[in-house]
């Protein structure tokens, strides 16, 4: 009998290889509307806004390879969108309507404050249609319309303190599931 020698090489391991584009695009396909609000924000007219987003766009692009993974893909673009806008207003003379510098960081700041903001208040809505209608109607009738938890308690046949408690859980699931939205963006 024979010996029939054969080498063996190991499949290599399954690398999750993912290019430079592609993690480029994954990250701002994520925010690109936002940002273009952050930009359009800061100046008046929406064509303008429209071509620093491109101007911006591009930048990010060619700068990705600067950007640290670990940092915040939004906030580094309006850092990068919030130096093009002063650039536009420094070079243009189409308008009259100038901003000056220290005008314009107080509105970038602001902005950029309430665009968390907003993100927040738009995960809430969607984690509220999330929630069983008996929960986000409870939640409803002592949030939104302000009513005292004791008269929602008596309408309900329960006793105040029930309420308290079923409250506490709703909030917490609600809470829970903004954190986990939250963490997807």
């Amino acid at each position: 009998m024979g010996w029939n020698h054969q080498t063996i090489t190991p499949e290599p391991a399954a690398v999750d290889v993912q290019t430079e584009t592609e993690k480029f695009v994954a990250q701002f396909s994520r925010c690109h509307a936002r940002l273009f609000g952050y930009i359009y924000s800061l100046v008046p007219h929406e064509q303008d806004a429209r071509d620093i987003f491109q101007r911006v766009s591009l930048l990010l692009w060619r700068k990705f390879s600067s950007f640290d993974p670990e940092a915040d893909f939004f906030a580094w673009g309006c850092g990068v969108a919030y130096y093009e806008v002063r650039n536009f207003f420094r070079v243009s003379s189409r308008s009259r309507m100038q901003f000056n510098d220290e005008l314009l960081h107080t509105l970038a700041i602001e902005k950029a404050r309430r665009g968390s903001e907003d993100r927040r208040l738009e995960v809430l809505r969607e984690c509220l249609t999330e929630l069983p209608a008996a929960e986000r109607k409870l939640l409803l009738e002592v949030y939104a319309d302000g009513r005292p938890i004791r008269e929602v308690a008596e309408e309900h046949g329960k006793a105040t303190q029930t309420v308290y408690n079923r409250l506490n859980l709703i909030r917490r699931k609600l809470h829970a599931r903004m954190q986990r939205a939250l963490a997807e963006n």
